[in-house]
């Protein structure tokens, strides 16, 4: 299933899926994805100038001048390798050292594993692997990216890097939010140096196959009953509306527990388990309630589980509300699991097969418009929220709300900088977010949070005094509207 080279962001085309021109058959079938026709293509300016690639619009992320947040306090210092050798390290300082010199590397090991056989023969490519492992176990100086494919970024990218490079910044001394969203740029800067087919190339679609396979029974046991809920509510009164709406909000929150970047590409059984320490569910339930006929926005995190509750999510907003939705995805293959836009389409085969129902009014959602998806670049950079650029703010601004799901969105949001756990979110993000409504639905998975009381700290870290902020089983529900 390997695709070709073509590499520009797009937008799904609500009439190819409606017309049958780009058929999903299932989440493997990469040869169809490479034939999905598409008429949607998502432009950014930079100064006024759309930059284009071979005579097709490029996405390309820029930075807008912006305020950071709560500039009347010190920034916070950035989380880093280091900080995990520092003597009396906290264990999720600890847990940031050993994702970089070992998580990550395993990440490779998983890549090299499962590569098709035309790639598996390519000793370049093994070696340039190795090599990349070894620089992060030795904490090697950091590189500049090459433009070997559009999914590299590298202009974008090597203008953030260069400054890090000069001060002789590396893997470990370097952020830990730079070196590991890097790591996935290597990564497709080595594989595209194997031609069209490495160019081409998901190194994590046989990872999201596996997590696809195993969802069949959650899909089942577990959001089944909540798209018959959602159904009935949707002839209903205003509570029941609500409930079944809290409902789908709640398990999308806890469909992020499955993180394939966390196992090192492993696929782990799903769990339902967790407890909340931060929960502002009835500001993000009236946010989606308040605003009829502006846009939510979902920015997407993991594939497999957690993409499927956040389409229940989609369909409880679509029925529900008077809301569109749009789906922001990732331009190009990164942390394991995240949702690209080439993933759409097998996403919906999948559903065909096990929820029809759900599948079919997706499809008539993306049809008539108010269901679309928007990859974008700025989700496979570095950069933090307020630096988001300005075709971004524009549609924020404009949306009725923002969901960011999981971890890694919320790690922008924060800049992955060790802000005070006990920050009160509501005052972070008015400091700087563009637009009037936000909800973070996040399971704890590394060593940032914001807006978790003394006393719940407190709770937490007597319950699992190890691995209370990264092991996934607390979440938060968070949600900003500006009034």
């Amino acid at each position: 299933g390997l695709r070709p080279t073509a590499r520009t962001p797009t937008a799904i085309s609500e009439v190819a899926l409606s017309q049958g021109l780009a058929e999903p058959a299932s989440a493997s079938s990469s040869g169809r994805r490479a034939a999905l026709t598409v008429s949607l293509l998502v432009s950014a300016r930079r100064g006024g100038v759309i930059r284009r690639r071979g005579g097709s619009v490029v996405a390309m992320a820029t930075v807008t001048a912006a305020n950071r947040p709560l500039p009347h306090v010190p920034e916070p210092e950035p989380l880093r390798a280091t900080d995990g050798k520092k003597d009396g390290a906290a264990p999720e300082d600890v847990f940031t050292w050993d994702t970089v010199t070992s998580r990550m590397p395993k990440i490779m090991d998983s890549v090299i594993e499962s590569l098709p056989a035309s790639l598996a023969e390519e000793a370049g490519l093994l070696e340039a692997v190795k090599e990349l492992q070894a620089e992060m176990r030795e904490g090697a100086q950091l590189k500049l990216l090459e433009p070997t494919a559009p999914w590299v970024n590298a202009e974008d990218w090597n203008e953030h890097l260069k400054d890090f490079i000069s001060r002789g910044e590396g893997w470990h001394s370097a952020p830990w939010w730079l070196v590991e969203n890097y790591m996935y740029k290597r990564l497709l800067q080595e594989l595209a140096r194997c031609g069209e087919t490495g160019a081409a190339y998901d190194p994590f679609e046989p990872s999201k196959n596996k997590a696809m396979d195993a969802a069949v029974e959650p899909m089942a046991t577990s959001l089944g009953p909540l798209l018959e809920l959602v159904q009935k509510a949707s002839s209903a009164g205003a509570a029941e509306r609500r409930a079944a709406l809290e409902a789908t909000l709640v398990r999308s929150l806890w469909g992020n527990q499955a993180d394939l970047s966390l196992s090192a590409g492993k696929v782990e059984s799903y769990s339902d388990s967790g407890s909340l320490l931060s929960d502002q569910r009835e500001v993000a339930l009236n946010l989606l309630e308040a605003s009829p006929g502006k846009p939510v926005i979902i920015v997407l995190d993991n594939h497999g589980l957690e993409v499927l509750c956040d389409l229940v999510l989609v369909d409880a907003i679509l029925q529900l509300t008077k809301s569109n939705v749009v789906l922001h995805v990732k331009d190009a293959p990164v942390f394991v699991s995240d949702v690209t836009n080439d993933d759409v389409p097998g996403i919906l085969g999948w559903l065909e097969a096990h929820s029809s129902s759900l599948a079919a009014r997706l499809k008539q959602s993306l049809a008539d418009g108010r269901l679309s998806v928007l990859p974008h670049s700025f989700y496979t950079s570095a950069r933090a929220f307020w630096e988001v650029p300005e075709d971004l703010a524009s549609a924020y601004a404009e949306a009725a709300s923002v969901i960011l799901k999981g971890d890694a969105n919320y790690r922008r949001l924060l800049g992955d900088l060790h802000w005070p756990y006990s920050t009160d979110f509501s005052s972070y993000v008015g400091s700087f977010w563009p637009g009037s409504g936000l909800v973070c639905l996040r399971t704890m998975k590394s060593g940032v949070a914001l807006g978790v009381s003394e006393e719940m700290q407190m709770e937490a870290k007597k319950a699992r005094p190890k691995d209370w902020l990264t092991s996934g089983i607390y979440g938060q529900i968070l949600a900003f509207w500006r009034t």
